[in-house]
């Protein structure tokens, strides 16, 4: 069973249960989620052109020269050299990667994975870990990505699915797989794994739940369920509309627009699922 928490990062009280890394990517930055997550990352990685948009957002605060990401990764193609200068002065590393097999995005991922031990390391916002010499996890969220052309918006996804395959298949032998989380203008979006899942959805602006009519909501209601990587089937639990072994497939049948019910949620299923969840209208990006 995969246990799933992606509103651990939206919460207010306290940091998540599982430290983890931020990535920009270069996509219009949703600053209102930024904000929030931004306060208990571990590290933050701009992928090559995402330190620009880095960059224009902490300059528009008056913050260029005291908000600065950890590191930039990507083959330096679409970073401007003045961002990249002003960076560098400041003692930012910037990391070139010129394999011309693999998008700036998955750069910085395989950097993430293979450094998880010390990025994940003693912080002081990140969740404390117990006395025991457990092997370190570390989460990635990822900024960006679903928002300007259709065509990179399924490159990221497409991406993700990779990614999240290769945690399992490629962990090294030092750390045990995180999870990834993807953070768009307005959802949260990850990758279900086959077999049962649950998803953790506390505070959802769910008819009669305990945060209807309230402020301090992290979810909106509404939920997709979208198979990948061919037909899949699912069963699920606590959703408006759930499902018993009920075939799903892009041109057949798809649960978009299904809506949380309960606090916690189940899905069962035999294939890859992207489940995608509307984050609560004070963590959407500004028109």
């Amino acid at each position: 069973m995969q246990q799933w928490d992606p509103t651990q990062f939206f919460r207010s009280d306290g940091p998540p249960r599982t430290p983890f890394a931020l990535v920009i990517l270069n996509q219009p930055i949703n600053e209102r989620a930024f904000a929030v997550v931004k306060k208990h990352a571990c590290v933050t990685v701009c992928a090559d052109g995402g330190a620009n948009r880095f960059y224009q957002m902490m300059q528009a605060h008056g913050q260029e020269s005291t908000e600065l990401p950890s590191l930039i990764i990507g083959d330096l193609d679409s970073i401007h050299a003045d961002t990249r200068a002003h960076y560098e002065r400041l003692g930012v590393s910037v990391i070139e990667d010129s394999d011309q097999y693999s998008t700036d995005f998955t750069k910085c991922l395989n950097y993430i994975r293979r450094h998880a031990g010390s990025l994940s390391g003693p912080s002081p916002t990140a969740a404390t870990t117990t006395t025991t010499a457990a092997p370190p996890r570390l989460d990635i969220l990822i900024l960006g990505g679903l928002g300007g052309r259709v065509d990179q918006a399924f490159s990221q996804i497409h991406h993700l699915y990779l990614m999240a395959q290769q945690q399992q298949q490629q962990q090294p032998a030092d750390s045990t797989p995180g999870d990834l989380y993807l953070i768009s203008e307005e959802s949260i979006t990850f990758i279900l794994k086959p077999g049962r899942n649950v998803i953790h959805t506390p505070r959802a602006n769910r008819p009669g739940g305990p945060c209807a009519d309230s402020e301090e909501y992290l979810l909106e209601e509404n939920v997709g369920i979208i198979p990948l990587a061919g037909p899949g089937c699912i069963s699920t639990r606590g959703f408006q509309w759930d499902v018993e072994e009920w075939p799903t497939a892009i041109g057949g049948q798809l649960s978009t627009s299904n809506h949380i019910r309960a606090e916690e949620l189940e899905i069962t299923t035999r294939g890859a699922i992207l489940l995608t969840l509307e984050l609560a209208r004070r963590f959407k990006r500004a028109r």
